[in-house]
């Protein structure tokens, strides 16, 4: 049956997965299933105006329309109209047909029998939608599956409009007053600094200065709505411009792919932050830098302000080859270029840990970013020579591996409202607050951005994130991934 939202028919699809797929491996993805349910298709039985019609004007032949279409063998890809699932662009910005046999293509299946009563619905009309800015934001999805329960039938719909009954028939929008701030900068510079890695300069397309960040700052780029990206800015004293450094990691989750394949000068891409978890301890008596890889752009911009301060630093950048290590040219021009060791591995010139680290000192602080295995390599021969944790900094941009964990049930209680929720095992904390209308602010729902970090008051918590310090876990916890320990402390959050 067919209800009307703002006289559109609801259609169910997942896009985001369909485009993640497709960029994050070289074979493209085509399971037919938008090629099948698009209404201005006009593929099989419905090119002819009969069925058309009946569709159009009988829904309950809808059903029966395409089975028979199905039986009849109609309604498979259509190769003139899968054209756009062939095209890729190369790191050069160079579009091309991919081959075909590395394309993936996979008709419709038939045997899928999807079930209205097994699919739980929701709509979100005017008065819920979100601010009108590329981000993603909290959506209450309980409340908008007791709007679609609600909505009306088109016989209703039209009753309505005949009694002139129309207060309200179609909900108004206004502006949240919480809207995330935006920027909108254009890509003023594109530029190949090694084999994979490509740095931008992002601008205000008016001139104005940027909004501020100190050292270790990154902001959240805004590929499209479901591919928002954390990258670390590299120059903190140049007000006019954000500088990237970003990897392309064509096994990720299709950020950076994407990245690399659509932004070239010019373009225009929505910004939020810059926000710091990884911040730099000005008043240190000494500090390493330790960066592997793509993870040197923040010792970057650490590097900028030490030498502007008159700190006391080395910075160590550790690459496993002279051509994928970005940034080299640009770190040989600085002023403080004489504070610069590379320990390139196919050299002969890889990192002595233990020997650069040395033992642990009042005032002496040590930050590292890169791949997982360096940094723990890093921070286990710190910790080895007896540095103390919160002396040891580090970020992370993907998830390490870790154990399993089992997950248990368990209660939440909210000081300020005095409510307990219930975190059944199969959910996060983040998913349980949300459930009971309680939003969280989350980014990249891993545990390692520290966007989600909430205080609580008493408990035993079962950290699984990977950015708190011991220190910040003592008062600190990651709702998106850490859990109560079962049969611990219960567990209380400052909300």
């Amino acid at each position: 049956s067919k209800v009307m939202f703002n006289g559109y028919e609801i259609w169910k699809a997942d896009v985001e997965k369909c485009g993640r797929y497709r960029m994050t491996q070289d074979k493209g993805a085509m399971c037919g299933r938008c090629m099948k349910t698009c209404p201005w298709n006009l593929e099989g039985l419905f090119t002819e105006f009969p069925f058309r019609w009946l569709a159009m004007h009988v829904p309950q032949a809808g059903q029966w329309l395409a089975w028979l279409d199905d039986k009849l063998g109609h309604g498979n890809i259509n190769p003139v109209k899968k054209w756009w699932w062939d095209i890729e662009t190369t790191a050069e910005g160079v579009k091309q047909v991919v081959p075909a046999e590395r394309i993936n293509v996979r008709e419709l299946n038939l045997d899928f029998d999807l079930k209205h009563d097994d699919q739980t619905l929701a709509c979100y009309p005017a008065d819920m939608a979100p601010a009108p800015v590329p981000v993603v934001q909290h959506m209450d999805r309980d409340e908008a599956i007791e709007r679609y329960k609600n909505l009306l039938s088109p016989e209703e719909y039209q009753a309505r409009i005949d009694a002139e009954d129309t207060d309200n028939l179609v909900p108004p929008y206004q502006i949240p007053e919480d809207i995330p701030e935006v920027q909108y900068l254009r890509v003023a510079k594109r530029k190949m600094t090694a084999e994979g890695v490509i740095m931008f300069e992002l601008e205000s397309p008016e001139g104005e200065d940027l909004t501020p960040f100190t050292a270790g700052a990154h902001i959240d780029l805004v590929i499209e709505p479901t591919f928002t990206r954390q990258y670390s800015l590299a120059y903190p004293a140049d007000s006019s411009k954000y500088v990237l450094g970003i990897l392309n990691e064509p096994q990720g989750r299709g950020g950076s792919l994407r990245v690399h394949e659509r932004l070239f000068e010019g373009a225009m891409v929505p910004v939020t932050g810059p926000r710091n978890h990884f911040a730099l301890e000005e008043g240190a008596s000494k500090t390493l830098l330790f960066g592997g890889g793509i993870g040197v752009t923040p010792m970057l911009a650490m590097g900028h302000r030490l030498h502007a301060i008159g700190g006391e630093f080395e910075l160590h950048y550790c690459a496993r080859a002279h051509r994928t290590a970005g940034f080299i040219d640009e770190l040989m021009a600085m002023p403080w270029s004489d504070r610069v060791t590379l320990h390139i591995s196919d050299e002969g010139t890889r990192a002595d840990l233990k020997a650069l680290i040395g033992d642990p000192e009042d005032g002496k602080f040590l930050y590292t970013c890169g791949p997982n295995n360096f940094m723990d390599s890093v921070l286990s021969t710190g910790e080895e020579l007896g540095w103390a944790d919160e002396n040891l900094r580090k970020e992370y941009f993907s998830v390490p591996e870790h154990d399993e964990c089992e997950n248990f049930a368990f209660d939440v209680k909210l000081a300020k409202s005095n409510l307990t929720v219930q975190v059944p095992a199969d959910k996060t904390l983040a998913e349980a607050l949300e459930d009971n209308h309680i939003p969280v602010t989350m980014k990249c729902s891993d545990g390692i951005c520290g966007v989600c970090s909430t205080p609580y008051l008493q408990g035993d918590v079962e950290h699984r994130d990977f950015v708190l310090s011991k220190k910040e876990r003592a008062e600190n916890i990651i709702v998106c991934c850490s859990r109560a320990r079962p049969e611990g402390e219960p567990l209380v959050l400052d909300l």
